[in-house]
Parts: C-alpha cells; structure tokens; sequence
C-alpha cells in the first residue's frame, strides 16, 4: 500500500491511529493522533519522526510500550486498557500487523482509543443496580399498562415465592383482582392518570405467627407509592411502584389510637368528676360523672369556660385551690360542704376534692386535673350505720340468715339468734362446736370437716352447701360460709354465716328439672347450641356443640380459659360486638387443626347472656374451593393456549423472515454461476450451494422439531457455542458479507457458550448480522462488532455497528414494532427487529437500542437465565 493511500486511511480512522516499521518511525498518522499527543504528552509529531519519543520522561511507560510495539513486529494481533493521565484515564490501543504479498510484517497500525466514558458507565451502570437491588424497600417496575417488567430482593420477598411475577411469569398487576380489594390498582390508576406520584398506605397480605400450638393471623400494612417515568414526548414509559412495611409504626399508631380511646373511655367513666383545666385556667374536659352532677345541681356548665367565670369553681373555691396547685407543685386533697340552692330550696352537699399539676407530655405546658367525688350519701351513710344494725337483723331474720363465731384460742362457739332458730333451738342455749357438728347428716358433716380443716391449715374460705336435722328432727338445707380471721399472722377466729336455703332448694330442684328438659329438646336439633355469660362461662351446651367443642367438661367454665386460642379471635371480637351493639351477629370460622369451616350466629338475651347457635359448613367450603380451582386451571389453559398461539405466529415468521436470506443468497450465487464460463469457479459455486442448502435443510428440520413441541409451553434449550452459531450465520450470509466488504469482529471470551434454543439463537444472529449489512454507511468500511458476557448469572450480547444509525426520538417507541421500517431501504421488511425481540422475550430476556444518526448503532441484549 503507497503512503498516499495509507495516510488517507489512517485519517479516515474516528480514534488516535499511527503506522510505524520495523525501525519504530511513523509512515502515517491522524489529526487525533497528533493533537492527543501534543495535548497529553507536550510532543509534536510528524512522518518520519521516532515512536521512542512518545515515551521520553515516561521510564514505565517506555517499556510497557517497546515489549508491545516488539509484539507487534513479530505479527501478533492484540489489543489492551492502558491507564494514564493525571487523573488518569482508560485507553484502549489496539496492535494490528500490516503484511505484504509475501505475508511478511511490513508495518504496524496502532489504533488508541478514550474508553475513560465506557468504562465509567458501565461501573456506575453496575452500581446503580446494586443499589436498587439492595434497597430495603421493595421496587416494582412495569410497562405503562401494567405488565411486570422487573424488581428487586425486597419485593420478591414480599410477594413471596409463589408469586406468578416472582416466577417470571406474565403477570398484570392492573388485572389483579386481589389488588383491587387492596386498592393498589386503584392507587396505579390514579398514577396513570395524574401522571404523578401517588403515596397511600394499605393493607396488602397478612402473616402467620405461629407461637407453639397457636397460630395468629397477623396483618402486614405497607406504604405504597407509585409514580411514572415519561419518555420525551410526555408519555408514560415506565410505571414503578415502592412497597415500603410499615406494620410496626401502623399497629403503634393503632395501638396509640386504641390507648387514646381506652384512656377517653375511662376518664369518662370514671366514678368521680373529671374536670381539666390548662394553665390560663380554661376548662378543657368535663366527663359525664360531672356532668351529672352539673345536672343534678341545677349548676350550668361552661365548655371552654374560663375558672374566674365559671359558678362551680366559684362556690367550691376552684380558683384559689388552682392557684395552689401551681405554684406549689403539688397534689391538695380537702372535703368541702356547701348548700346548693335548687329552686325554692337549697340541698346540701359533701364533696371530695382532689387537685393536682400534670405536665402535658407535648406542649409541656401544666395542665390541672380536679377529681370531684360526691361523698354526700357517704356522710349520710354514717348516720345511718347506726340504723344498718337494726335493719340487719330484721333482714337476718326474713332471709333466715343467722351468724356464728368459734374463738380459736378459747375453743368458744358464738350463735346468733336466728342461727339457733334456724336449729330450731331456744335462744342462747349452751353450744359448743362440738355439739354443732352433731346437726349434721353424715355426707355433710365430712364436707363441713374438711372446709373448716382447709380454713384452719391454710386460711381458706369457704361456701358450701349441707344437709341439717334440726334439733325437732326436721330435715333443711342450709348454705354454710366460714371465712378466717388473722392477728399479727396468727389465726384468731373463724367467723361466718348459715342460712336456711331449704324453699331456694325446692325452686332450684325444680329449675334443674326444667333444664333438663330444655337439654332434651336442643339435643335433639341438628345444630350446636350454647348459652355463655359475658365473662365467657359456659352456662349450657347441646350435645351437637359439645361434638364439636370435641372436649370433657364445659359447663361452668370459662370457654376463653378451656380454648386459649380463641382469644382475640374472631369469635371473641364477634362476642364483644354482640355484647357492645345489642343486636345479632353472623360469622364462619375456620379450625385449622380440624381443617373445618363453622357458622356461628351469636344473639343477645335480656339476662346479658349470649345465645350461640353452629353448625358445620366444611362441605359448602370444599366446594367453593373446588369451583375457584377449577376456575384457576381454566385461566391457565387460556394462557396455555395463547402462547400457544404466539408461538405458532412466531414459528411462522421465522420460516418467511429468515429463509428469505439463505434462498437470496441460492439466487446470487445461480446468477454468477451462470455468468461465469470457467468450469472450475462453476464447481466452486455448486459447493457454495450445497453448504447454503444443507444450511436451508437445518433450520427447517430445526423448525419442524420445535413445531412438535406441542405441551411445553418452552422451546427446548441446549448448550452452544457462540463463534459456531455465528459461523452458520456467515456461511449463509457470504455473498452478502462478500459483497457489502462488511467487517464482523467478536469478543465472546467472558461467555463463549450460553444455554439457548439454536434456531432463536441462529435467527437473533442472523438478523443483528444482516442489518448491519441492509443499513450501513457507503461513506465508510461498514463494521459489527459481537461480544459477549456475564452479569447476576446471566448473558449479555452486545453488537456495535457503524451504519447509518436510528432517529431514537423520532422512532425510538416503535423501533421493535411488527413490520416497522425506519428507511428508504428497499430490503427493509419491518419484520427482523419484531421477531429478535419476541425471541428474546420469550425465552425471558429482553433487548435494547442505542443509536445516533450517522455514527451508527449498538443493540444490548440481556439473556435471562434458565
């Protein structure tokens, strides 16, 4: 090649490029080449001048670069990244023998390239990644119609493993209807619309606790944002969505709701008036046992009154009490009597007042609380405790309770009267414990001995029922309660009260019987039944119920401590609504530990008791359950059949698209065969179309074998190996390359081989190959540059070319449309992009462009692991 040409070349190279000989003098070099040197190195080159002073004040790097350039001399092909610069910078430079006709090194072309960019890109791509990968928050990406793209650890976490998304299987999160009970599609609807974020908080799953043989539900609340990326023209590209967990603040905030309410609800229960004044002296809070009093008084309350004006702090001296309380700091208890006029006539009252500071845990400001008791019936009490004595052995005697005492220390046995009438004896007739326990029948008595042993021994009280012969020989039952009195920690008497129950007895004999009655009729109804008070005692239950409790005795115990488990249920919420509203409530319930469903109805009755009615409706959930199945494997046979469907579209474009090339190529090549009268380049011809044919023949066997497939929803895999897929490709294509001069290099070191379909992996190759081809710039040497690697396990393939380039703005959202056409391109069919696509996605990967009119263009494409 002369220097004329040679130089034109080399200034014709985008990168820093220079020839040099075997001597290391320049026989050519570029602009780039000469101002980067000038720039970096403070030298100015010319032809001609020595490639040593390059290296001038640079020791290191004038041997890395002399044991290069003698690689170089001696024929090898080689490129490596050198780092230099201040800060430094990342080059490429590229070696490539220059030979004669006689295959001997002539000379060297040196091509040195900024990848400073490239490589910085790549790391912040990467880094960026792993940020989103690693985020604690889960990140959802999908297309503007709602369609999964991509998302994170976190997010896979939470839409656990048998998530169809996490499963990369299609999945629309628009068409979810679990999301829409949630109301997270509403919330990305709202995104789409607005075109704006969107932040709500929801409740999307709930967990299981299991703490040991109890298995809780417990409900996880997430904040949910959603918020879109646009494209250029203002239009929706991409719909993200962030699910941050927020149970842990949300059930506080519950929590914090619910002591707030419970708080509310105790001050205003409370027996004694509530009254809460801030600093300045303003009544805050009044609960209703004050207003009562209010009420009862005649006395006008005054909301958000002040306590200067206000006729209660007035009579009562509130002012100068909260004046004390302030500047002392401390809690003042006092009773106060006062007469309050009510109409005509004036009523007098007592009331305990307590006073004290509170610091408000917010504002700190102090707040003063007054506690009003009304102790006015308490004073009158007191008057009247010497009436109560009196009164209470009138009562004694018409209920027939009497009284009695044993002395511990003297042995002595103290009756009242009505305890010797009930024995039918004359008052205050000698009795001494021993003579008592001779009233008794035998069973009786050993009930009364042991009760009194266990109120000696242990100090325990007792209540029980007995049998008595009165001393006329008349048989009552009685009701015998003892109770122990202690001194210092020493037993000093036992004290208590016998009465005659004996017309109670009857009444109960005859309630037992209609009880039993009762039982006879609900036992004979094919539905539990059970009565249970508001405290959770069992007072009745059928025999339906007691089957299905499946447990020994019920009756008279508390259901919560039978069943722990059922606290905080939804049967004990559903009781305390039915307690609550007064009113009927319906529910079902499922036993996990017998796998069956129960429908309760639980109505109040007028004794505050709860009637509950069961019974077993497990069948009726089987069979729903059955009918959601059998719907479910109908959507899957739909989804069977639609890809079914795609995948015999998609077979039928790849047989018209990329037998087209190879059936070209047979035309050609008969047409040069024919023009051409030299019977040996003939034979050469007729070989080129048996290696075309026999190509032709393998990709329809191929698309015949995947045809067959016909119950796997995937193409069959196979290990292969990048540099012989490609070969297929250049055999089929030669005159094509042949007559385009196209340059195809590769780089298939990091990932020479990838576990894929052959006839996708043929066709991808083929298509990227035959549109650098239709598409390149008759301004320059067309080139495609193949390389491939791995990233998170999978395979990445990137191809470069430098033809004519894609308007991305103009035709970036239709670039991978079916039958899309960006040129003037005769060849152009808008089918090849469509089908590398569809290919890639299939198999769970996906592809993407970057492109700059006259520069060219690079399609990255990502292979999803299998």
């Amino acid at each position: 090649m002369n220097n004329a040409l040679l130089n034109q070349v080399v200034e014709a190279l985008p990168d820093s490029a220079a020839v040099f000989d075997k001597n290391l003098q320049l026989l050519a070099l570029n602009k780039a080449f000469v101002e980067n040197n000038k720039k970096h190195l403070g030298i100015e080159l010319k032809e001609g001048d020595s490639l040593h002073i390059l290296c001038k004040g640079y020791p290191d790097l004038a041997q890395q670069s002399l044991h290069n350039w003698k690689r170089a001399l001696t024929g090898e092909r080689f490129n490596f990244v050198l780092s230099f610069g201040n800060p430094p910078l990342q080059y490429e430079v590229r070696f490539s023998p220059l030979l004669d006709e006689q295959q001997r090194v002539t000379s060297v072309l040196m091509i040195i390239r900024n990848i400073q960019q490239e490589t910085q890109a790549r790391e912040s791509e990467g880094f960026f990644r792993s940020v989103l990968e690693n985020l604690p928050v889960g990140l959802h990406e999908f297309t503007p119609d709602g369609w999964h793209r991509n998302m994170n650890d976190a997010q896979r976490q939470i839409l656990g493993d048998a998530h169809p998304a996490v499963n990369n299987q299609p999945y629309n999160v628009l068409e979810d209807p679990f999301n829409r009970r949630t109301g997270l599609t509403e919330l990305l609807e709202e995104v789409r619309i607005r075109k704006a974020p969107v932040k709500k908080e929801m409740l999307l799953k709930y967990a299981e606790q299991h703490e040991g043989t109890v298995t809780r539900i417990q409900p996880l609340y997430y904040e949910a944002t959603g918020f879109p990326v646009m494209d250029r023209n203002g239009d929706i590209a991409y719909l993200f969505l962030i699910l941050s967990e927020i149970t842990e603040k949300k059930l506080a905030v519950l929590s914090l709701e619910k002591s707030e309410r419970l708080l509310h609800t105790i001050v205003e229960n409370l027996p004694v008036g509530y009254i809460q004044f801030d600093h300045y002296g303003f009544i805050r809070r009044v609960n209703q046992t004050q207003r009562k009093f209010f009420s009862q008084t005649g006395i006008e309350e005054q909301p958000d009154g002040i306590m200067m004006h206000d006729p209660f702090s007035r009579l009562f001296e509130l002012d100068q009490l909260f004046q004390q309380v302030l500047q002392k700091g401390k809690m003042i208890r006092m009773e106060k009597k006062v007469d309050i006029p009510i109409g005509k006539m004036s009523r007098e009252f007592f009331l305990d007042l307590t006073m004290f500071p509170v610091e408000d845990p917010v504002d700190k400001d102090q707040i003063v609380v007054a506690l009003v008791n009304d102790i006015t019936e308490k004073k009158r009490q007191e008057i009247e405790n010497n009436k109560t004595q009196d009164f209470l052995m009138q009562t004694g005697e018409i209920g027939k309770i009497g009284g009695w005492e044993l002395d511990i220390i003297t042995n002595r046995l103290r009756w009242s009267a009505q305890t010797y009438k009930i024995h039918e004896l004359p008052p205050y007739a000698a009795m001494t414990f021993e003579k008592a326990m001779t009233f008794y029948t035998p069973e009786s008595l050993k009930r009364v001995e042991h009760a009194m042993a266990a109120c000696m021994e242990r100090g325990k009280a007792y209540d029980i029922q007995v049998t008595l012969n009165t001393a006329r020989n008349n048989v009552i039952q009685a009701r015998a309660i003892g109770k122990p009195e202690y001194k210092n920690g020493r037993l000093i008497r036992i004290y208590g009260v016998i009465q005659d129950v004996t017309e109670q007895f009857k009444i109960r004999d005859q309630l037992t019987r209609n009880t039993e009655l009762m039982r006879l009729f609900f036992d004979t109804i094919d539905m539990g039944y059970a009565v249970m008070d508001k405290d959770g005692k069992v007072n009745f239950i059928n025999r339906k119920a007691q089957e299905i409790v499946d447990h020994g005795k019920v009756i008279g115990r508390n259901i919560f401590e039978v069943f722990p488990m059922l606290v905080g249920s939804t049967f004990h919420a559903r009781m305390q609504q039915c307690m609550n509203q007064q009113a009927p409530v319906s529910f079902s319930n499922y036993r996990p530990e017998l796998d069956k469903w129960y429908e309760f109805l639980l109505a109040p009755m007028q004794d505050g008791s709860i009637s509950i009615f069961t019974r077993n409706i497990t069948d009726s959930k089987k069979m729903q359950r059955e009918l959601r199945k059998a719907n479910d494997q109908l959507s899957s046979l739909n989804k069977y059949l639609v890809n079914q469907n795609k995948q015999l579209e998609d077979f039928a474009h790849i047989t018209s698209h990329n037998l087209r090339a190879p059936i070209a190529n047979l035309k050609a090549l008969m047409q040069i065969m024919n023009e051409t009268d030299e019977e040996q380049e003939k034979e050469l011809y007729r070989s080129m179309f048996q290696e075309v044919i026999k190509n032709i023949d393998e990709t329809l066997n191929d698309l015949i074998e995947v045809v067959q497939i016909r119950k796997d929803l995937n193409v069959e895999r196979e290990k292969l190996v990048f540099s012989e897929r490609l070969q297929k490709v250049k055999d089929i294509l030669f005159v094509d390359m042949e007559t385009s001069g196209i340059r195809l290099t590769t780089d298939f070191a990091e990932a020479p081989d990838i576990e894929y379909p052959k006839i996708y992996l043929d066709s991808i190759l083929q298509n990227l190959l035959t549109n650098a081809i239709k598409y390149r710039s008759h301004d320059r040497t067309p080139t495609l540059h193949l390389r491939s690697w791995t990233v998170d396990s999978g395979v990445m393939l990137t191809a470069e070319d430098n033809g004519i380039g894609i308007d991305l703005e103009r035709y970036g959202a239709k670039l991978f449309g079916f039958r899309k056409t960006f040129h003037k391109n005769k060849d152009a069919k808008g089918i090849g992009l469509f089908i590398t696509k569809s290919q890639i996605e299939a198999m769970g990967g996906s592809i993407q462009a970057e492109s700059q009119l006259g520069v060219g263009t690079k399609f990255i494409i990502t292979f999803s692991p299998e």
